[in-house]
């Protein structure tokens, strides 16, 4: 049975900045243990909930963002044993395995003798660990090289689509998920370049149809509107059961989806 572990619901600058809702990624629990995005206070809310660093088998980071990739060096010192053994992999953009234009790579050479594995991935690429596999999806972001994520579970498909803005036909690339995972940032009516709005996600799910989704990534103006009434407008236009990726949300892909939800 996969699990998923939310640990945050926030993205953007400036939730980064003040943590009205924290920014730590999600945590995945199937053949393999994986922490995906792992933002500003990743660790530290891994093991707040129970989740242990060291026992993590990859990273996955989508894009050359710091909500997205700041918790990635203490993360690598957890899954190598504090840097004594060769434990670990990473995948992620081109942008953070091999840097970009005003970025230099957020994998340090310090850490990289210590990692099994560093893959660059574009989207349809696959990568298998021990018998997970893991595609890179595409995205449109200020990271030119930004990928989402499609999570092949025995319990099914999960699907991230990342930061991204909506693209034509770009709901074909989650088609079978089981469980979809939307970064979600601005409120209906407030469209900003490479971001979903609560009408994209909405788009998207009516096309998709997984059995559940989660939105995560929300910005700050969405916050402050109310991104429990965008989490309605979501669910009751496109007929899909939507939840808020908020820290200690829990998913659980056995037979019949099941999830607890977060204690407010």
């Amino acid at each position: 049975m996969a699990k998923i572990t939310f640990l945050g619901s926030g993205g953007g600058r400036f939730m980064t900045i003040t943590q009205k809702r924290g920014t730590g990624g999600f945590y995945i629990e199937d053949r393999i243990k994986i922490h995906v995005d792992p933002g500003p206070g990743a660790h530290l809310r891994a093991l707040q909930n129970d989740l242990d660093p060291r026992k993590t088998t990859a990273l996955l980071v989508s894009h050359c963002h710091t909500d997205h990739f700041n918790d990635v060096p203490i993360l690598i010192e957890s899954m190598t044993g504090g840097m004594l053994k060769k434990e670990g992999y990473i995948l992620g953009s081109k942008s953070v395995i091999d840097g970009r234009e005003e970025y230099a790579s957020i994998i340090f050479p310090y850490y990289r003798k210590n990692l099994k594995g560093i893959i660059s991935l574009k989207p349809s690429e696959f990568f298998d660990i021990k018998g997970q596999k893991i595609e890179a999806l595409k995205t449109k972001h200020s990271d030119p090289y930004g990928i989402g994520f499609k999570i092949y579970t025995d319990s099914g498909i999960i699907s991230y689509t990342s930061d991204t803005e909506y693209f034509k036909e770009m709901e074909n690339q989650y088609m079978g998920s089981r469980v979809m995972i939307l970064n979600v940032t601005r409120p209906n009516g407030d469209k900003i370049p490479f971001h979903l709005t609560s009408d994209d996600a909405r788009v998207i799910l009516e096309k998709v149809r997984p059995e559940i989704a989660i939105i995560t990534h929300i910005g700050y103006k969405m916050h402050l509107k109310g991104a429990e009434d965008e989490r309605n407008y979501i669910q009751e236009k496109s007929g899909v059961r939507t939840l808020i990726g908020d820290e200690g949300l829990k998913i659980y892909m056995n037979g019949q989806l099941t999830y607890q939800e977060a204690v407010k």
